[in-house]
């Protein structure tokens, strides 16, 4: 069995499952330089996507600051025309915080969630990207620090604004995946985790198969445990499940962290979006080892 252990939230300060840091973020952007033209240097880039990168929210201000700027740069290395600096009516709109984790040995790991939304404020899709580095470096700004995040970042984010092939299941055509059952998640987390990871997976070329008698190539659960309360927060597991339609197990992707007591006991909201959107690129590795070979027929 393989797991792959992910954090729900990243670093003390965020109180709540965190993940949900972005809903803040997310309202389109406003169109002060609605008439401006790209910077030059933009101008020899690929024009048949623009991108405007927000103001990245996260501690300490100032390096996060400089992460606008060199997510721009690093998108312009993929061909995509990024600027932080204005927005027009036609531009992508990249929102992204940035949270840190304390490692031992005077490490972190410096984790990236961005939204994408295109120019009617429609979500696109999501990503994360994570680095270590010395805590130092982050805290102080370090170019080569802030450089090495945008770039991973850009990698990831790159698939949803450049055309990629689909995923292709056995017999061609999509894999087809069904999100099937939640159990242990209190709340409506049933239902909004369910939601959720369905939602993430079909912009990511999958087919989602929603009719319970319908046949699909991959099936997806999750289990989900709450402790009971300890010094005002519960812990939280999450586990997902990637399984064949015989029932065998491709891997896991396993979630945790402490949260406020009591916060997941009624509406799950952003939360479960963004937990979904942690878990997603583990689950796309289950499912690309998973799928089914494509039929040999001569």
């Amino acid at each position: 069995m393989n797991m792959d252990r992910r954090r729900l939230t990243a670093g003390p300060a965020a109180a709540a499952i965190a993940l949900a840091v972005l809903a803040a973020a997310c309202q389109p952007l406003p169109h002060p330089f609605a008439e401006d033209i790209p910077p030059p240097g933009l101008l020899t880039v690929r024009d048949t996507i623009g991108v405007t990168v927000a103001p990245i929210d996260g501690e300490p201000v100032a390096t996060a600051a400089k992460l606008g700027a060199a997510m721009a740069r690093a998108l312009q290395e993929h061909d995509i025309a990024a600027t932080e600096q204005t927005t027009s009516l036609g531009s992508y709109q990249l929102y992204g915080r940035v949270v840190a984790v304390p490692r031992p040995k005077n490490k972190a790991s410096i984790v990236a969630y961005w939204r994408l939304r295109d120019p009617s404020g429609r979500p696109i899709g999501e990503r994360k990207a994570q680095i270590d580095v010395p805590v130092r470096a982050w805290q102080d700004g370090a170019a080569d620090a802030v450089a090495s995040l945008a770039a991973a970042s850009a990698t990831q984010l790159a698939g949803l604004l450049l055309e990629e092939p689909p995923k292709e299941a056995a017999g061609g055509g999509r894999i087809r995946v069904r999100v099937r059952k939640v159990e242990g998640a209190p709340g409506d987390g049933r239902k909004s985790l369910a939601v959720a990871i369905a939602s993430v997976l079909k912009r990511q070329d999958l087919e989602i198969v929603t009719d319970p008698k319908g046949k699909a190539d991959l099936y997806v659960d999750a289990d989900v445990v709450v402790a009971g309360p300890k010094g005002g927060k519960q812990n939280v597991k999450i586990v997902w499940h990637v399984r064949r339609p015989d029932g065998s197990e491709i891997g896991t992707v396993g979630e945790e962290n402490d949260v406020p007591s009591g916060l997941l006991n009624g509406p799950w909201g952003d939360v479960a979006y963004m937990v979904a959107i942690s878990a997603g690129n583990g689950i796309l590795q289950l499912v690309d080892r998973g799928a089914p070979a494509p039929d040999r027929k001569s």
